[in-house]
C-alpha cells in the first residue's frame, strides 16, 4: 500500500472514531441516539433525580420571577398541594413564553432530566432568593421537549 493510500486510511479512520465518540456521548446523555428522544418516564416531584432522563411530571408553574435564559424560560415547578412552599426541587426550561396574566399554572411537561449546569446562572439563583425561594441542594432542571411553532407573517 503507498504511503498516500495509508495516511487517506488513516485520516478516515480517525475521522470516523470521532464521529463515533460523539454519538456515543449524545446517546449516553440524553438516553437515546442523536435526534431522538429518551423513553419518557413518570416521575413525581418528590421521587425524581438527576439520573433521570426522559421524565414526565406535573405540578404547579410558579412564575414570580420571569427570566429568559437564552431562547427558554426558566421557572420552578411546585407540587400542585404545596404550591406555596418556598423550597424549589424541579425547573423547568421552555421556549413556551408565560403568560403575561398568569402567575400560577399547572402543568405537565415532558423533558429531559439533568443537573442545572451553566443554565441556570446566578442571576437565576439571585432572582428566586431575593424572592424568598431556597433551592435544595441537588435540585433538577427539566428541559422540555416542546418545540415553540415559527410565528406567523
Amino acid at each position: 500500500m503507498s504511503p498516500m493510500k495509508k495516511l487517506l486510511l488513516f485520516m478516515l479512520s480517525c475521522v470516523l472514531l470521532l464521529i463515533s465518540l460523539r454519538v456515543a456521548f449524545v446517546w449516553w446523555d440524553r438516553g437515546a441516539p442523536p435526534g431522538f428522544q429518551p423513553e419518557i418516564v413518570d416521575v413525581t416531584l418528590d421521587t425524581i433525580t438527576r439520573n433521570h432522563r426522559g421524565v414526565r411530571i406535573t405540578g404547579m408553574a410558579r412564575y414570580d420571577v420571569r427570566i429568559k435564559v437564552g431562547e427558554n424560560y426558566i421557572y420552578p415547578l411546585m407540587n400542585l398541594k404545596k404550591f406555596n412552599k418556598k423550597t424549589i426541587k424541579v425547573m423547568i426550561s421552555s421556549p413556551k413564553k408565560p403568560s403575561r396574566l398568569a402567575s400560577l399554572e399547572e402543568m405537565t411537561v415532558e423533558g429531559l432530566a439533568r443537573p442545572p449546569g451553566g443554565v441556570v446562572n446566578q442571576e437565576v439563583y439571585n432572582a428566586w432568593r431575593r424572592k424568598g425561594f431556597e433551592f435544595t441542594e441537588k435540585f433538577v432542571l427539566v428541559e422540555s421537549f416542546e418545540k415553540v411553532p415559527p410565528a406567523a407573517d
